[in-house]
């Protein structure tokens, strides 16, 4: 079966809305999420339906996903701005790694040969 677009976006929409909201000391990754959806204008209970059933959902519901998108559209922006940045660096230096690979050994003098 396959996933849904929209249900994947919704479902990552959410999560980094529950990545905002995550409070650590003592908090859970289900009231960080109820939190965030909360903040959205989405019930708990359709931010559970979405959380538990986003690979196998066809649809997902066209309201949560316009409140998810308009809420936290701008942390998933964020988060494939900085994923591009760090595979841009990644790139960069797998390149200079090559051309210091490709690079022909030199040939050094010892010690012995310098002092005969």
């Amino acid at each position: 079966m396959t996933t849904s677009v929209a249900a994947w976006e919704a479902f990552q929409l959410l999560k980094a809305g529950a990545k905002k909201e995550f409070k650590f000391d003592g908090d859970t990754k289900t009231a960080a999420r109820d939190r965030a959806a909360k903040e959205a204008g989405v019930t708990p209970a359709q931010a559970e339906r979405l959380w538990k059933n986003w690979k196998t959902m066809k649809f997902p519901n066209g309201d949560v996903y316009r409140l998810l998108r308009n809420k936290y559209g701008h942390l998933c922006s964020w988060i494939e701005a900085d994923a591009d940045r760090k595979d841009a660096e990644r790139l960069e230096l797998k390149a200079i790694r090559n051309a210091v690979d490709q690079r022909p050994a030199q040939v050094g003098t010892s010690d012995f040969d310098a002092r005969n």
